[in-house]
């Protein structure tokens, strides 16, 4: 033990903090794994596509307001740790009751329909935070931020095998209340993170009631053209996430095995995760959201075309989770350097928001889609609208460098 603190007093509080929040972020993804098979359990309990993407579109609206919500209570308060424990603790607890509602009734559906977009209120806010205060502590205390998220994701391939094996045996069911009991643990690490420095923007005088003048962040054209980009981007996202498992039951593939998919893609997220240091002094963080789109446009493209196993959904999820690992790592930290100090968890916050609002499109309309024409032609439309935000975004860019 004493070996152990001396080895701690050593690291220093900039080291001290790095294992704090390695564990925050890294133990959260792990816990997150285990909670990754919703749709699972809906698809099991009868629900279609045309179904679960109305669920999703009505959590995504819920979810707007959570992260708006979060955000400004962060931003008044001066504490996103506290708002992160908040999330962390109502999104663990409610989230595991979803298996408690029954089944069998005639009512069964629309209880779930009303439970479930309640819970994220909680829930939608969960990730957005426990990745802000890892982008913003790394920031002010020069820490590698590719290096620590990147045992988030190490973890979260971890978690996602454990939970594939055992899951024959535990049940759909039981993951939701395993995900929330290991979500105690970041909970309580969070206690122990380093408060971001950023503080609530004074008010006039000095004096008074603390406000936002959050129209600083819409009169940032960069911004904004950021955010037209990320509902592009968010809306395809949406289609291609929430509908995977539908994917594999049309091309035959058991459902089950979705962990070992979310996995594979979480794994090779590491290797730009682990290199962004040395991308960022290579290329700009804009040249660096448009590779990553493109990549994770490839799957989707492979999906459509060529993918009728398993075996053939990982390859194509290779280039899903190679673009997924250069996104993390470039987007939280362009947003980050696009908001001024003291509305960075706002900005953060409208970022998620824009990916919520294109939730609720992305959810309907896939959901209607996949069900009208089909997994391949699906996917080929996913590719093309991954292809639309990358156009978008690069001529958006260009639009500016020329200014």
């Amino acid at each position: 033990m004493s070996y152990m603190k001396k080895a701690l007093s050593r690291l220093g509080d900039s080291g001290r903090q790095a294992l704090v929040l390695v564990g925050v972020n890294g133990i959260f993804w792990f816990a997150w794994a285990f909670g990754c098979y919703q749709t699972v359990y809906l698809q099991n309990i009868g629900f279609s596509a045309s179904s679960i993407g109305v669920l999703n579109a009505i959590a995504s609206a819920v979810g707007i307001a959570s992260v708006t919500f979060w955000g400004m209570v962060s931003d008044r308060t001066g504490s996103l740790r506290r708002a992160l424990c908040i999330v962390l603790a109502g999104g663990a607890l409610f989230y595991g009751l979803i298996p408690a509602v029954p089944t069998g009734l005639a009512a069964s559906h629309m209880l779930l329909m009303c439970l479930v977009p309640a819970i994220n209120f909680f829930r939608a806010s969960m990730s957005p935070y426990a990745e802000n205060i890892l982008v913003r502590n790394c920031n002010e205390l020069r820490l590698n931020f590719g290096v620590l998220r990147s045992t988030g994701s190490f973890l979260f391939t971890v978690g996602s095998l454990i939970i594939a094996a055992w899951l024959p045996s535990l049940g759909v069911q039981n993951t939701f209340w395993v995900s929330g009991l290991l979500m105690l643990i970041p909970i309580i690490l969070t206690c122990f993170a380093r408060e971001p420095d950023a503080r609530p923007a004074p008010a006039k005088g000095g004096e008074g009631k603390k406000s936002l003048n959050l129209g600083e962040l819409f009169q940032n054209r960069a911004y904004t053209a950021f955010l037209v980009f990320g509902f592009l981007y968010y809306t395809a996202s949406a289609c291609d996430c929430n509908f995977i498992t539908y994917f594999m039951e049309g091309i035959g593939v058991d459902a089950q095995q979705y962990g070992v998919i979310l996995a594979y893609r979480a794994l090779l997220e590491i290797p730009f995760l682990l290199l962004m240091v040395r991308l960022r002094k290579r290329f700009s963080l804009k040249f660096m959201v448009l590779g990553a789109v493109l990549l994770i446009s490839l799957e989707s493209v492979g999906f459509g075309l060529f993918a009728n196993s398993l075996p053939a959904m990982l390859f194509f999820c290779t280039f899903f989770g190679l673009g997924n690992g250069l996104f993390l790592g470039s987007t939280l930290n362009y947003v980050y350097e696009l908001a001024p100090s003291h509305l960075r968890a706002s900005a953060q916050a409208f970022f998620t928001s824009v990916a919520s609002v294109a939730g609720i499109l992305g959810n309907l309309a896939g959901g209607v889609l996949f069900d009208a024409i089909g997994a391949k032609p699906f996917y080929l439309t996913v590719s093309a609208l991954y292809l639309l935000s990358f156009a978008v975004f690069a001529l958006s860019s260009r639009q500016r460098a020329g200014a």
